[in-house]
């Protein structure tokens, strides 16, 4: 697989996973409004970072993930986001966990397409579209968004780090936890009927 920048992969998670992993964020933000607040988008409806059910959707798509950067990765972390309007991502790009990085939008309200900008691209993502990229490398943005009022987008975002990189220390995004259960469950298969 020759080496990427920016790939785009519509329709990785069905519409219906979408909407249930919305209406979790959605519940978070009745439960604990503003309670998550990060810097990067202070104003957000709701945040998630590290949270198992996340995550083990992450752990799901990493070969997946892994067939597109061309080598082997270990995932850092997840983080989950519910926008609404007005929000801003200032343009960025990610620290050392973030090597490969995964957006994925999950769903959204009024039908209305908040764009992200990467690598000289702009992409209108529907449900179940994500969109992958060297997060240390490619700047990437979102403009004020200015959807319809009462509007709310919910989207995840899936890190890596490449096994044999230069970030490699960063598996399991150990500053912040460093007993995953990837590896094991990785090779554990599933009964299927």
């Amino acid at each position: 697989m020759p080496q990427f920048d920016v790939k785009y992969l519509p329709k990785i998670l069905p519409i219906d996973f979408c909407q249930f992993f919305t209406h979790v964020l959605l519940r978070q933000a009745d439960i604990s409004p503003g309670a998550s607040a990060d810097t990067q988008v202070p104003s957000a409806l709701a945040i998630m970072g590290h949270e198992v059910m996340f995550e083990t959707l992450q752990e799901r798509f990493w070969p997946i993930i892994e067939h597109y950067a061309g080598e082997e990765l270990i995932p850092t972390y997840s983080y989950a986001r519910l926008y609404n309007n007005g929000d801003t991502l200032e343009r960025h790009s990610d620290r050392p966990a973030c090597e490969v990085s995964v957006t994925l939008q999950l769903g959204r309200s009024h039908h209305y397409c908040w764009p992200i900008y990467m690598g000289g691209h702009r992409f209108d993502m529907a449900e179940g579209d994500a969109v992958i990229y060297k997060g240390c490398d490619i700047e990437h943005w979102r403009n004020a968004c200015d959807g319809p009022p009462g509007y709310y987008s919910g989207q995840v975002f899936f890190h890596y780090v490449k096994k044999n990189g230069i970030h490699s220390a960063e598996a399991g995004d150990s500053t912040i936890r460093n007993n995953y259960s990837y590896m094991r469950n990785r090779s554990f298969v599933m009964e299927t009927k």
